[in-house]
């Protein structure tokens, strides 16, 4: 990797994890109240809604902002097709998804999701003007630029709109309204960032590369879509909307922490990995170190949720959805390896590796399903089992692509997980031990939550910094000397700890 791209990665990292945080933090904030001022029926009204869009949503650019990613040379004419294309796509989904919504309510038998799915439609246009300014921005690895953008329009359509109306009893439309104002908000500062030509474009030869690669894309995009939603759209044909919004609450607790950690790494993986798309060597040394380092970060994290879900629960919800507590816990244990095999699929894209992923789809699609059925029974936390077992059997697929394709041994593909699995049993040991006296002396809540998160950032930083795995001690040396930190961090933790008392001088 050469140096001018190891800064933009660097860099894009940097600036990207500043608008997560910031972004994780308030949309902590922002569930937490909608919560209390909305009924989980809302909630479930627009996680129906969500996922019909979502259906036309992996078809409306046709992958196309994947193939301006991954494209070695862009030219002119290449971003007015992409931009033609996507325009017109957005109106083609938007009139479409007009035509559908009725019979969405017919399929969920709840007929207040239809008008909610037509208005919430209005994003395939607003998408489809803001696709290719997205798409260049992340081509340049522009990362500061897209946290400042990102994070300004969630504070002014989530925390200022969507608070403000649902507080003047708009109900289920303040959500969609917030939702629709954030990706209004986001499309104008993207293309005021970039200001690309908007002149259509229909000459064949400029719109063929793309298409070749994103058609494809697309469809791969829109089968891991479908394995992704068959939890929502099983519980709510077959459990209703408060059992869904039951889960969909359940699963935002631990997919939205897991989301704005990996996001950036995700945004940051993709332009890096195509650039060394012909050196297999070196893409396969920087996946496993990718793998190494996230699985030693989210694992912990996660473990460290389901211990604590009790108090999560009852303290961001309230005490009313307390039925969500198992199946938070089941999911905690799920999603982590979702979010850690996504970096498979990103080697896969980025070499153009397409018909085996689209292979490796479709299985998903069937074993996921086939555990519906099974664990059918079983209500919500049989769903989430189902789940945590797909999952499961998806990393195994994809490792053995990595290893065909990257030729990785099974055994090191293995081993990168040690440290992250180390490490978060010994994480969520400690928050159970807190956790166990705290609650046997019949503390508050918000205490022992506060003191779980306490436990696990310290423990997570003594055994990461401190009593690391050799496995990611390498990783972590390698990562210090880039940033140049190498020696400074280990001293300063020491002397952190030396004074809480924790080691003698």
């Amino acid at each position: 990797m050469s140096k001018n791209l190891a800064s933009k990665a660097v860099s894009g990292i940097k600036w990207g994890s500043a608008s997560t945080f910031a972004n994780a933090v308030m949309q902590i904030g922002y569930t937490s109240v909608m919560a209390r001022l909305l009924a989980p029926e809302a909630f479930g009204l627009v996680s129906i809604a969500g996922t019909i869009l979502g259906f036309s949503g992996y078809f409306a650019n046709m992958g196309l902002s994947k193939a301006i990613i991954q494209k070695e040379d862009i030219t002119a004419d290449n971003i007015r097709a992409a931009f033609t294309t996507s325009v017109a796509l957005g109106i083609f989904f938007f009139l479409l998804t007009w035509i559908i919504a009725p019979f969405s309510a017919i399929y969920f038998k709840e007929p207040n999701v239809a008008p909610i799915v037509r208005v919430m439609g209005l994003v395939f246009l607003i998408n489809g003007l803001s696709m290719t300014a997205i798409s260049l921005l992340e081509r340049e690895m522009r990362f500061k630029t897209i946290g400042i953008i990102e994070t300004s329009s969630y504070i002014f359509s989530y925390l200022v709109v969507g608070i403000i109306l649902a507080y003047l009893d708009f109900g289920v439309w303040a959500l969609v309204y917030a939702s629709l104002m954030q990706s209004l908000t986001y499309a104008l500062g993207a293309y005021f960032s970039v200001r690309h030509s908007v002149l259509p474009s229909f000459k064949w030869e400029s719109f063929k590369p793309l298409f070749d690669y994103g058609s494809r894309m697309s469809l791969i995009s829109f089968m891991e879509y479908i394995s992704a939603n068959l939890p929502t759209v099983l519980i709510g044909r077959f459990l209703g909307t408060h059992k869904l919004g039951l889960y969909s609450r359940a699963f935002m607790l631990v997919n939205l922490p897991m989301y704005q950690l990996t996001r950036t790494l995700i945004k940051v993986a993709m332009p890096s990995y195509s650039r060394l798309q012909s050196d297999n060597e070196k893409l396969g040394k920087v996946y496993l170190s990718s793998i190494t380092l996230l699985a030693a970060l989210i694992m912990p994290i996660c473990l460290g949720i389901m211990v604590a879900a009790p108090e999560i629960i009852r303290i961001v919800l309230g005490d009313q959805w307390g039925e969500s507590v198992p199946v938070l816990q089941v999911l905690a244990l799920a999603i982590p390896m979702g979010f850690i095999t996504m970096f498979a699929g990103i080697v896969c894209d980025a070499k153009a590796i397409l018909n085996p992923k689209i292979i490796l789809n479709i299985l998903f699609i069937v074993v996921i399903c086939v555990f519906f059925l099974l664990f059918r029974d079983y209500g919500l936390v049989g769903f989430a089992g189902a789940v945590l077992l797909g999952e499961f059997v998806r990393m195994l697929m994809y490792q053995q692509i990595m290893h065909k394709e990257l030729d990785l041994p099974h055994s090191k593909q293995l081993a990168i997980y040690m440290p992250g699995l180390i490490n978060g049993v010994l994480v969520a040991v400690g928050i159970y031990i807190v956790s166990t006296v705290m609650r046997s002396a019949e503390l508050p809540a918000l205490a022992i939550l506060i003191a779980q998160m306490a436990t696990g950032a310290v423990l997570l930083l003594v055994l990461t910094l401190l009593f690391p795995h050799k496995l990611l001690r390498q990783e972590l040396q390698i990562v210090f000397e880039k940033i140049g930190l190498q020696g400074k961090t280990d001293s300063y933790l020491h002397k952190i700890i030396q004074r809480t008392g924790l080691i003698s001088e």
